[in-house]
């Protein structure tokens, strides 16, 4: 089941962007690590539509950094595009000072 999430990007215009299927089991694996709490967060709310505010969309930006440089120190397969799709979409977020809003499938 599919995640979406977006924020406004203007009058009109929403960024949109989704957590597949194949990135929330990556994500799992560092669920419930002290280093990674907004993360477990995240993962423990996926599915409550949880409305996600700036300051806490940048700290997911930086956990999803850190989740790329840990499992690429342990040159484990990892779906890096998505991961990457979504550190950009939350740092944006929160860059602009956007509340995200999801839907779960």
């Amino acid at each position: 089941m599919a995640f979406d999430m977006y924020y406004k990007s203007g009058l009109m215009r929403k960024a949109r962007c989704q957590i597949p299927d194949d990135l929330v089991s990556t994500l799992y694996q560092v669920h419930d690590n002290a280093q990674f709490p907004q993360l477990t967060w995240l993962i423990d709310n996926l599915y409550e539509s949880p409305q996600i505010s700036p300051d806490i969309a940048k700290a997911l930006a930086d956990e999803m950094l850190a989740v790329e440089r840990l499992i690429l120190s342990l040159h484990l397969p990892f779906p890096m595009l998505p991961l990457q799709k979504l550190q950009t979409f939350f740092l944006a977020a929160a860059n602009k000072n956007e509340v995200v809003h999801t839907v779960s499938d």
